[in-house]
């Protein structure tokens, strides 16, 4: 499959992951927006299901690409494994949920190293690295969210009990996009040489040729 195809399908995968464990949730009678937000927000028991899977994901896609770049000394690696270490220790600590008005600045810097890594791997592929900028796409979706829904539901003349169904409702839109980039970007991180991102820029192999000399083989090497 094309790169913009598998980071599509493994996307949707992600999304409907989510979307599964949401629904499943709410069917059971559980909260399933306590589970999508950090377990210290709440005292439910379900409290932080979705969102510890997340960070589960995103620290073992930090290491995955540490580990590979660390072998390689390949540095589109390097910076993937920084972000997602980032991502994964602010999700842990609310850090840009703490930053109160700075935290449009926060988001301005994740999303300049998502962008350094998005350069950095299309950079090594001579094509543009679709799951870098697949998981940009969805992460941006779920920011504008965080940023805009409240203020729109406020412009809203309806019922208190129906602001706050559309709050809650606010915050599944702006997680579970998140965990669909989460997703991408750890299966990326994980099993980046099936991917093959990068497999179209790398040298071919030596070709052995066989010389004949009257009745003698000589071999030479040429590297097409």
């Amino acid at each position: 499959m094309s790169g913009a195809l598998h980071s599509a399908v493994v996307l949707l995968a992600g999304l409907i992951a989510a979307s599964v464990m949401v629904s499943g949730l709410f069917w059971f009678g559980f909260d399933a927006v306590a589970a999508l937000r950090d377990r210290s927000l709440s005292t439910l028991p379900e409290a932080g299901l979705i969102s510890d899977l997340g960070i589960f994901l995103m620290a073992t896609a930090a290491i995955a690409a540490a580990s590979a770049a660390w072998k390689r000394n390949d540095l589109p690696l390097a910076t993937l494994a920084l972000f997602c270490c980032l991502f994964a220790i602010d999700d842990v600590l609310l850090i840009h949920e703490a930053m109160g008005p700075w935290e449009v600045a926060a988001f301005a810097l994740y999303g300049l190293l998502a962008l350094i890594v998005f350069a950095l791997f299309s950079k090594a592929a001579g094509r543009p690295s679709w799951p870098i900028c697949v998981a940009i796409a969805v992460f941006e979706v779920s920011v504008s969210v965080d940023l805009l829904w409240e203020q729109l539901v406020a412009l809203l003349q309806v019922s208190s009990d129906a602001k706050g169904v559309l709050l809650r409702l606010g915050i599944v839109f702006e997680d579970v996009p998140i965990f669909g980039g989460i997703f991408v970007l750890a299966s990326y991180a994980i099993g980046e040489p099936f991917w093959e991102t990068r497999s179209k820029n790398a040298p071919p192999p030596p070709v052995l040729l066989i010389r004949a000399s009257g009745h003698e083989c000589e071999p030479a090497l040429r590297i097409d």
